[in-house]
């Protein structure tokens, strides 16, 4: 008979996390429940009980069900050094979470070489690709905190194939594990989403909680430009930069779902304010419009969002990077250079229109650093 905890009503978390971790490190198999269902799981290092683990299913289970639990998005790059910027972007934008992606992990210093031989062969899809996820669960994220290796997890399912929502549900289906953790229903009470990603290829495998709108934009290359009252400057380079984007890769343009997504916001700008009359006359005449736009904030969230960050000035970076350093890579002058883009603010239409004309040369160049394999495809049927 399993040893059972209640996580809600545990009087210090601590004790159950280190009850978690001693049976984990003992061999066992432990239920825990997941921001999705309810998972079986055991310690990555250990063959014997991830063996067990995976004869849950019996001949019935199917390549990829089981996936290796990881502590932190940054050490899927121990697992797949040579990640893709797509894989990448899925990656810190979808963990933790209710998402489980298939990456390639075949290269000769990915840490998967670390793990017993007989648990890398069992995790392998197609003898390639490894299924990996990070849970937002508490028990799950102090637990892994505490043991020296990766955890191997599989849903609980249900005679009928269902996954297990509710922790009522576990002691009936779970007779012969060693401990069973409930914290009564589980927040999205349905399946993890499973994708795979190779290259800029993503490939929807399992539908889930993450549904395809959400699942688009955590592949989407996002570009954002900043300036200060985002009514002038970041917005004509917004407009300006999706039409060129669809003048270079008029193909990727025309993908669907939109594989980019482009934005600009001020770092004091009034939320919901309309562009500047001078500058919405300057972009008419190029064909461009600019007379939905309302500004926004640069949130931090917005910030952490996107795969470039352009900034007109370089107090704008400063303020930008002295906030948040570790976005200093990704947050860039739009110059390219140490050189300003100056306001326009307050100044006739000329200044606005010359002001542009010196944009559209840096934005150029920008376009060109671009690459296609940056832009997620999805293959049909996947979306």
């Amino acid at each position: 008979m399993p040893s059972n905890l209640d996580w809600k009503s545990s009087d210090d978390p601590r004790d159950a996390v280190h009850i978690i971790v001693q049976s984990l490190a003992e061999g066992g198999l432990v239920v825990l429940p997941c921001e999705t269902s309810y998972m079986l799981f055991a310690s990555g290092l250990n063959a014997d009980a991830v063996g067990r683990l995976l004869d849950w299913h019996g001949s019935e289970r199917e390549e990829g069900t089981a996936c290796l639990m990881l502590r932190s998005p940054q050490e899927a790059l121990d697992y797949v050094p040579d990640i893709s910027k797509v894989a990448a972007r899925m990656v810190n934008r979808g963990w933790p979470g209710p998402l489980c992606l298939q990456l390639p992990s075949v290269g000769a210093t990915s840490l998967a070489h670390a793990l017993p031989e007989s648990v890398r062969d069992a995790l392998l899809v197609k003898q390639r690709f490894l299924p990996m996820r990070v849970s937002a669960h508490a028990a799950i994220a102090h637990a892994m905190r505490l043991l020296p290796g990766p955890l191997v997890a599989m849903p609980l399912c249900n005679a009928k194939g269902e996954v297990v929502c509710d922790g009522q549900e576990v002691a009936s289906l779970a007779a012969d594990v060693n401990l069973i953790v409930d914290d009564g229903q589980t927040h999205f009470c349905g399946p993890a989403t499973t994708v795979r990603v190779e290259g800029n290829r993503c490939e929807l495998l399992e539908a889930g909680v993450v549904d395809l709108e959400k699942l688009n934009r955590l592949s989407q290359l996002v570009v954002l430009f900043i300036c200060t009252g985002n009514s002038c400057r970041s917005p004509m380079a917004e407009v300006m930069f999706k039409h060129l984007l669809a003048e270079r890769f008029p193909e990727i343009a025309a993908r669907q779902p939109i594989p980019f997504a482009i934005g600009s916001a001020g770092l004091s700008a009034f939320p919901g304010g309309p562009a500047s009359p001078e500058a919405v006359r300057v972009m008419q005449n190029r064909g461009l419009s600019l007379t939905r736009h309302q500004s926004q904030t640069a949130t931090e969230h917005a910030l952490r969002q996107a795969d470039l960050v352009l900034t007109m000035t370089n107090s704008h970076r400063r303020a930008i990077v002295d906030r948040l350093p570790n976005l200093a890579e990704n947050t860039r002058l739009l110059s390219g250079s140490n050189h300003d883009v100056s306001d326009p603010f307050g100044g006739p239409e000329s200044v606005y229109a010359a002001c542009a004309d010196q944009m559209e040369g840096f934005l150029n160049d920008w376009v060109t650093v671009l690459k296609e394999s940056w832009f997620p495809e999805w293959q049909a049927g996947a979306t």
